[in-house]
């Protein structure tokens, strides 16, 4: 592919961490294999060519340099790239949302504040949802989140479908239940003060703080908020990649199109499962990468070279603008 592509290979930087979801391979195995991939690299020859053709045993390709240790290697070999995986797997493929909310109960007072600072919680009757609309930089100003610059500010997230909820029983096994968000939403509501179409439901649920039992409440709406931010889902004690059933992306915003991304029902060039979606934002970062080496001004006689440091507020742009589908490299 490198060959006939004229494609380069962009590589999650380890040294931000090795905490890939579901990774199946130790640190260790995983950079054998990368060292073996950059030796062979380093002169790549095609067996089924003359041994004076491009790619022949006479004319191989070097596509890396040699390899010394991955300290000394840096950002980058050759045609090998390195990138940080920061909001890489728990993004939407097709609107960029990533969830910086993190919903979680501490008290009453607490929770009121935080629902509160929504610009609208209402009950979609006719999509049979509840939509959340909010803005990053009012929770900022709240002192609830940071580190927002660079994101799309406003979003609706949408109880749509259902999640999987993973959680340890009192026997010490892990189980998956399928949650079906809207109905339980619904019936938490009704069970405490009833909801109806166009109502504004920021207001009912502030009340609930003087009421008995509105611990449990905020509990359980937290938790069901969470849910319904969680993009990735995972089911517990299934470990085949080719069943995209079992670690998929559903997204909570809409695109477009109307429509909720969901990796199990994806086109054709698109991510089919959660650890295929990582790797889609991997190659995307390495698309970013390589427009900074394209549009670099700078003297390669001075032995300099393009930053290959991307921040999550370029990062956020990239993905969110889908400066990625503008043309170019």
């Amino acid at each position: 592919m490198m060959v006939e592509h004229n494609a380069v290979v962009v590589f999650e930087d380890l040294n931000f961490g090795f905490k890939r979801g579901r990774f199946k391979f130790e640190k260790q195995v995983y950079q054998k294999f990368e060292k073996m991939l950059i030796d062979k690299l380093n002169y790549l020859v095609f067996k089924d060519r003359e041994a004076r053709q491009p790619g022949g045993v006479l004319r191989g390709y070097q596509l890396s340099a040699p390899f010394k240790s991955f300290k000394d290697m840096g950002k980058q070999t050759g045609f090998i790239y390195y990138v940080p995986a920061h909001y890489t797997s728990k993004v939407c493929p097709v609107t960029g949302f990533v969830n910086r909310l993190y919903p979680k109960y501490k008290n009453a007072e607490q929770a009121v504040k935080f629902f509160s600072t929504f610009d609208a919680i209402h009950y979609n009757q006719k999509e049979n949802y509840f939509e959340f609309t909010f803005r990053y930089s009012r929770f900022a100003e709240e002192k609830m989140i940071k580190n927002i610059e660079g994101m799309q500010d406003q979003w609706t997230i949408c109880t749509y479908g259902s999640r999987l909820r993973n959680s340890k029983s009192e026997a010490g096994k892990w189980t998956s239940e399928e949650i079906d968000l809207t109905d339980r939403i619904k019936a938490l509501l009704k069970d405490r003060v009833g909801y109806q179409t166009g109502t504004d439901l920021r207001c009912v649920i502030a009340q609930q703080k003087d009421t008995e039992g509105s611990a449990d409440f905020f509990q359980k709406l937290f938790d069901l908020l969470r849910l319904t931010l969680q993009l990735r889902n995972s089911r517990v004690g299934t470990d085949n990649q080719t069943d995209n059933t079992s670690d998929y992306i559903r997204s909570c915003v809409k695109d477009g199109k109307g429509q909720f991304f969901d990796s199990r029902r994806a086109p054709q060039g698109m991510p089919q499962n959660a650890d295929a979606n990582g790797a889609f934002h991997i190659g995307l970062k390495g698309l970013w990468l390589l427009r900074q080496i394209h549009a670099w001004q700078g003297d390669w006689q001075d032995k300099k070279s393009p930053s290959f440091a991307i921040s999550n507020q370029e990062w956020y742009r990239f993905i969110q603008n889908r400066e990625y589908k503008k043309s170019g490299v």
